[in-house]
């Protein structure tokens, strides 16, 4: 098991090593299903971490959008020129 995961980078190279000492099999790599691992690099301009809450409100909102869009739909299907009236239309 990993201890620190943001200090392993998996490149077969420890599946390669495992294997040029004679104990193929040894370790054996499973991704996790509900997690991954990023990394950030900045300019110094803005924080790192500021770059992560930005680009988590942008994805808020293009779901947003999505969502919209897909309620627009629905209301065109369920409600016809009322659901067009309704988006200002």
């Amino acid at each position: 098991m990993v201890v620190d995961a943001e200090a392993y980078t998996y490149d077969d190279e420890v599946l390669k090593k495992a294997e040029a000492m004679g104990k193929p099999g040894l370790v054996e790599i499973i991704a996790r299903q509900d997690s991954f691992i990023f990394t950030v690099e900045s300019t110094g301009a803005v924080k790192a971490s500021q770059l992560v809450l930005n680009a988590i409100e942008i994805l808020k909102q293009k779901l947003d959008a999505v969502r919209l869009s897909e309620d627009t739909v629905e209301a065109d299907d369920q409600f016809g020129e009322l659901g067009a009236h309704m988006r200002g239309g």
